[in-house]
């Protein structure tokens, strides 16, 4: 193990939120914690790093998620007083 990581770093180097990353964690999918007191818990820094270059190489080339309806935007008219 290089090191670990604590909340705080963890969320300074995984770009998503502390919710999604225990929700991701419960399921599984996230590397787990361990605990180092009975109060205080980090993370492996390798397995985080691992898990972010396992991420990183099964993104898609381009951007697949769901886009808003532009075309269906309905635009508000300016009132009078505006």
């Amino acid at each position: 193990m290089k090191g670990a990581f604590g909340k705080k770093e963890l969320l300074a180097v995984v770009p998503l939120s502390w919710s999604t990353i225990d929700r991701l964690e419960q399921a599984g999918e996230f590397p787990s914690r361990f605990w180092i007191t009975d109060r205080r818990c980090a993370w492996d820094q390798s397995e985080v790093e691992a898990w972010l270059d396992k991420r990183k190489a099964a993104s898609p080339a381009t951007f697949t998620g769901k886009k808003p309806p532009v075309d269906r935007r309905v635009y508000r008219p300016m009132s009078a007083a505006a």
